[in-house]
């Protein structure tokens, strides 16, 4: 029997049945991992020279780690769920900064002088379709 097949083997993605806090420590343990290896990356990053990559991924490390931070207190019980947090002070900016929509219309004189873009106007017609129109023309008369 395998290691990943022993019943003692802790499963990668199972939160059916588990308890938000369970759910949480998960989501933290993931992130630290995500995290060690930016850090890694960094530091190859900046054995090579590249310190453009380098500053890159320490910023991108930290704010995993920050966030892995943010689920662990969630597990404990000391804050609300860090997904559900940003995602209300997304609507909370929302709401402050909201600008109804307005459509512009336009008057008659504005819309005589408008161009319509190149993309929008009919193709001019070919030969062929000039002369089946101009035959068309002669048997509708």
């Amino acid at each position: 029997m395998a290691a990943k097949d022993s019943p003692d083997a802790t499963p990668t993605y199972s939160f059916q049945g588990s308890s938000p806090a369970d759910q949480f420590l998960e989501m933290a343990r993931i992130h630290h991992l995500e995290a060690k290896q930016l850090f890694e990356s960094a530091d190859k990053a900046r054995a090579e020279d590249r310190q453009e990559e380098y500053k890159l991924l320490i910023d991108v490390a930290t704010s995993r780690e920050e966030r892995a931070m943010e689920f662990e207190r969630a597990a404990r019980g000391e804050c609300d769920d860090p997904v559900v947090s940003e995602i209300n002070d997304g609507l909370e900016e929302t709401r402050v900064n909201f600008t109804p929509y307005a459509p512009t219309v336009m008057t008659e004189e504005e819309l005589l002088f408008t161009e319509v873009p190149e993309d929008f106007k009919r193709p001019p017609l070919g030969r062929i379709a000039r002369a089946v129109a101009w035959v068309g023309g002669l048997v509708s008369k």
